[in-house]
């Protein structure tokens, strides 16, 4: 179920991730403009901070922005062909932990202000690096007339059955055609 939630099934290229994901902060910002009349660079972070607090639309989208963002990570992340349900989960747990240490440990954090470490800000500098550069794996899964073997995810399911036209250029790669030649 949760494959057809957060896409984890989907695949985004590198320009469509880096176009949606940046619609979606400007569109975030724009939505903080709107609703608390300050912009989130003037320099008034703290009175900003203290309008998003009282502002349900604002809890309530930031949320929801936060959702759409997972969504568009793991879309990038199955596109480069790795499984998002272990890199997205080990993102998320080392990021937990990165913020738990700068929490117990002040010495370690950016600065006194910030909850992550140099380490955990590097690594998910990194991995944003990653899904915004790193090229797709270039698989299409098209959909197969042969019958499926076994139950499954429906149109997410791989075949094992080989293709048409993959059985047909092997065919001809190995001779079999009776010598026939054009």
């Amino acid at each position: 179920m949760l494959n057809y939630i957060f896409g984890f099934n989907a695949r985004m290229g590198r320009l469509a991730f880096f176009f949606c994901s940046f619609v979606t902060g400007i569109g975030f910002l724009m939505l903080v403009y709107g609703i608390t009349g300050n912009a989130p660079a003037s320099g008034r972070m703290d009175v900003l901070l203290a309008q998003a607090a009282n502002s349900p639309a604002l809890i309530f989208s930031f949320y929801g922005m936060l959702v759409v963002c997972f969504m568009l990570q793991s879309m990038r992340v199955r596109d480069i062909g790795w499984d998002p349900v272990c890199v997205m989960a080990a993102w998320i747990a080392l990021m937990v932990l990165d913020r738990a240490i700068a929490g117990r440990f002040p010495e370690y954090a950016l600065t006194y202000q910030h909850s992550a470490t140099v380490v955990g800000t590097a690594v998910n500098g990194v991995m944003n690096l990653v899904l915004t550069f790193w090229p797709g794996s270039g698989h299409v899964d098209e959909a197969s007339s042969l019958p499926r073997e076994g139950g499954g995810d429906g149109m997410f399911e791989r075949n094992s059955a080989p293709t048409a036209g993959g059985s047909r250029v092997a065919r001809i790669a190995s001779g079999e055609f009776g010598g026939k030649t054009r």
